[in-house]
């Protein structure tokens, strides 16, 4: 009864509340004093945020959106084309075993040094080297790298390596100048040649940038950035709409209409390259028999979590790779769900009575992850798989401790790509990474040859055959894409983007 007095139900109460306690965590200097954005600064509450200053102890798409400001890359990628373009390499050739790229001149560090060669050379060697990179494997092959001058880096495989662009992007050059110089203490001046320049950072707390004057490119228009990490989505929306924020990730689809409705806020979308799956290591019980594998892919109803969580928000996956993916193939047709087809399977397999399972996933990292991961647990249960839940902060679930040190059996998991070889030699390929443990020397043989394939079309061939073995063996059961939902004060003027970068650089500030 004295709730009904008060004038407030339960979820004004809890919007007040996070309100309340983002106030509390935001430092002073943070809080609006007006309801929009402005050229000075701009606040961005994102979902995750920086775990270190190592600028390649990391593998996720918004964070490589997040170190873009500072650091950049040799190539980006045009998502409407399907094509690579050039930001610090100017252009590039694919020689059989080498590739030979001619950088842009005239670009400088944020410390003055000249960009050159040898930054490339440096930063692909500690990318590959480094103990901690969690990007190493991307230059596995790479047997040499010469700079026979200032703006050209001839890069030599051990075999043609068609996809080695894919391999460069989101990989970030760094000064070998400023390394010299500092030696083990140069993550903690991140240097780059990006549009904006290092200020502070607190784990878990504020990244501070500051626009780079001398940049070589077009000059950002915002003078600052913070990026603050707000793990709850209740959190960010509230934050937005209260102005102490400018831009959001991750908006709950349920929160859409309040937003779009809101004088301060809007709403952006755009059709988004992760592609969702339940990965299944197959290296423990009883994801090592492939009849469990296939059971619980007739287990799973992706359209009824798209149609009722993410309120149609969604593209069912048919295969590995989504539409908009090099190698995808119409043809494929997904599991059905079928609760009864998955308890024959599992009989067969031995498991008369059923199996028991964890299934891993991070609610701060992946929209609505705790309620598909219930949604999935019961549908599941009806196929004869009890799976209970384990709810994991992503520093842990994605650390060496879990997803990327092979620890985890059953996870759920996106994952970005423009080329199906990123998603195939990632995490299906012998040898390549500890995510899935699968090993296949048909699958291997089909990646290897269309890394080494030039002729486009026969390419997309191999791919294709590599992903009819996959939807057979199905380590892994493929979900859905989503459309990533962004929210905006109403004056910033900004495109989203389908890789889950949020780039100020490309904001404007509308007057």
């Amino acid at each position: 009864m004295r709730r009904k007095r008060s004038g407030m139900n339960r979820r004004e109460f809890l919007r007040q509340g996070t309100l309340i306690g983002l106030g509390t965590l935001l430092s002073p200097s943070l809080t609006r004093l007006s309801w929009a954005a402005s050229k000075d600064r701009v606040t961005v509450l994102h979902g995750i945020g920086l775990d270190s200053l190592h600028p390649y102890a990391h593998s996720a798409s918004p964070t490589y959106g997040i170190w873009q400001h500072i650091l950049e890359p040799l190539v980006e990628v045009n998502y409407s084309r399907q094509e690579f373009y050039g930001v610090l390499a100017e252009s590039w050739e694919f020689q059989g075993k080498r590739w030979i790229f001619r950088l842009k001149k005239g670009i400088r560090f944020h410390n003055g040094e000249p960009f050159t060669a040898r930054d490339v050379v440096f930063s692909i060697n500690r990318m590959k080297t480094d103990k901690r990179s969690l990007q190493r494997s991307n230059f596995d092959d790479v047997t040499e790298m010469q700079a026979p001058d200032d703006h050209t880096v001839i890069v030599t495989t051990e075999k043609p390596n068609a996809v080695f662009l894919d391999r460069l992007h989101n990989r970030f050059m760094m000064s070998k100048a400023a390394a010299d110089k500092y030696g083990d203490q140069v993550d903690n001046y991140a240097i780059g040649t990006g549009p904006y320049k290092f200020v502070s950072w607190q784990r878990d707390g504020n990244l501070v940038l500051t626009r780079n004057d001398d940049y070589w490119g077009p000059k950002a228009e915002i003078k600052e950035v913070v990026y603050r990490k707000v793990g709850e989505e209740a959190a960010r929306v509230a934050g937005l709409l209260a102005g102490q924020g400018d831009v959001i990730n991750n908006v709950p689809v349920d929160e859409i209409p309040r937003l779009e409705k809101h004088p301060r806020a809007r709403v952006e979308k755009v059709e988004g390259l992760r592609m969702y799956f339940l990965a299944m290591n197959v290296t423990f019980k009883p994801f090592d028999n492939k009849l469990v594998r296939q059971a619980l892919n007739y287990s799973i109803d992706p359209q009824a979590i798209v149609k009722n969580i993410y309120d149609g928000n969604g593209f069912v996956l048919n295969g590995p790779v989504g539409p908009n993916v090099i190698g995808y193939d119409a043809k494929f047709k997904r599991y059905p769900f079928d609760p009864k087809k998955a308890r024959e399977l599992l009989a067969q397999a031995g498991y008369l009575n059923g199996v028991e399972v964890k299934l891993y996933f991070s609610p701060d990292r992946y929209p609505k992850a705790r309620e598909v991961c219930q949604v999935i647990a019961n549908q599941l249960a009806k196929g004869g798989i009890k799976a209970d839940l384990v709810s994991q902060e992503f520093v842990i679930f994605w650390g060496k401790s879990g997803v990327n040190g092979g620890k985890l059996p059953f996870y759920y998991v996106g994952r970005p790509a423009i080329d199906a070889d990123t998603v195939y030699d990632q995490y299906f390929r012998s040898g390549v990474t500890q995510r899935i443990g699968y090993k296949n020397p048909e699958l291997d043989r089909l990646i290897d040859e269309e890394q080494t394939t030039g002729d486009h079309k026969k390419r997309i061939a191999l791919l294709q055959q590599a992903g009819r073995i996959l939807m057979e063996e199905v380590p892994f059961a493929p979900l859905y894409t989503l459309a990533e939902v962004y929210g905006a004060a109403r004056n910033v003027v900004w495109k989203a983007r389908p890789d889950e970068k949020v780039l100020v650089s490309e904001m404007k500030i509308r007057s």
